[in-house]
């Protein structure tokens, strides 16, 4: 029976789905994957340049190490790059970059770079490519380094637990909302989620999770020495809950996420919020294809902390609708729209796609 990427494509790195072990002996192995695509955008696609219809390639590549220290525990590590992804077709950005410990069934520890806890409970969602995601990933929604975080997942449970250490230059809200520079200096911080799976109800198994994330600011001089681009801010807060019904990959799949995110920044007396929801549906066929639909709110403003008013607010009211055909586990075809229905991002600072209907046709090849 052919398998489905929709998931495996969009909410796991390919490291998970295809990484082919190139070395394992003597309780060592390496792993590589990867993968390339090259996708055609439709005009109103950010990612298609300057609003010209165009197709553009991308590709990752990660490689990981796992070695057997005890009969307990194995260290492990792994990076991973983006590569040529945007339209200057120049970028090698480093995504996971982390060292930890294996314990087995007693949980995995892990320190570097990579998504807080938070993102357990938003990839319940993110099952689309690019047309998707008016709430998750907007605001926390980039890896950090510095972070610490021990993740548990066994009979059923899901429990994960993060600490946040000191950063400059640290991804908190996209660059495309209020602020020209995402990067901020952060002080410290922690997060974490739990959840809970039930298998088989009716037609698959029905999780549960929520999470949270808190991070303080540097102030003052801290800031200052850090150079420009460093925007200071007081605190950061970040809860999430979602719940999913079936599997991804085959049959029916209902899913349904909500969020709210804050930025807090005393200095300049304000507070900016963003919180909303995602509901997601859709069937897997035997066959490889895969359909999926859904419909997203998100709520964006800017508070005024002296006398409580509310600026540059913007509602956003999307459509997504994505169909996937997996050939075979390496090489899959889809095609995405994403609709308008009745977004008012009259403020500049939101992304004014928002307002757009767009569309794309992709291929990828996962190695």
């Amino acid at each position: 029976m052919k398998k489905s990427l929709l998931a495996l494509s969009v909410i796991a790195a390919a490291a998970s789905a295809n990484a082919a072990t190139v070395y394992d002996k003597d309780g060592t192995s390496l792993t590589l994957d990867g993968r390339v695509q090259s996708v055609f955008y439709s005009g109103n696609y950010s990612k298609a340049g300057e609003k010209d219809s165009s197709i553009q390639n991308s590709a990752r590549f990660g490689i990981g190490g796992k070695t057997q220290i005890t009969d307990w525990v194995a260290g492990l590590g792994y990076a991973q790059w983006d590569a040529t992804d945007g339209a200057e077709h120049k970028n090698f950005d480093a995504r996971d970059q982390y060292v930890g410990a294996d314990f087995g069934e007693f949980g995995v520890l892990k320190a570097g770079r990579f998504l807080d806890s938070t993102y357990s409970v938003e990839a319940a969602t993110d099952i689309y490519e690019d047309a998707a995601g008016s709430v998750q990933g907007k605001f926390n929604g980039e890896r950090r380094g510095g972070q610490l975080q021990y993740t548990y997942d066994n009979n059923g449970f899901f429990a994960q637990a993060g600490v946040q250490t000191a950063q400059d230059n640290a991804a908190l809200v996209g660059s495309e909302y209020f602020f020209e520079d995402d990067s901020y200096a952060i002080d410290s911080g922690f997060n974490g989620a739990l959840g809970y799976t039930i298998d088989d109800v009716v037609f698959g198994p029905l999780s549960f999770k929520a999470g949270y994330s808190y991070v303080k600011g540097q102030t003052g001089s801290d800031v200052i020495a850090n150079g420009e681009a460093n925007n200071e801010f007081t605190n950061f807060k970040h809860a999430n809950a979602s719940i999913a019904w079936g599997n991804v990959e085959s049959g029916f799949y209902v899913a349904a996420l909500y969020e709210h995110a804050s930025l807090k920044d005393e200095n300049n007396g304000n507070k900016i919020v963003n919180h909303g929801y995602e509901l997601a549906a859709g069937y897997a066929f035997d066959n490889g294809v895969s359909v999926v639909g859904g419909y997203e709110t998100s709520y964006y403003y800017k508070k005024n902390l002296a006398d409580g008013s509310k600026d540059h607010k913007a509602i956003v009211h999307r459509i997504p609708v994505f169909v996937n055909y997996a050939m075979n586990e390496n090489f899959n075809v889809w095609g995405e729209a994403g609709f308008n229905a009745g977004s008012n991002a009259g403020a500049d600072d939101v992304d004014s796609a928002a307002r757009e209907t767009v569309f794309s046709v992709g291929a990828r090849y996962t190695f």
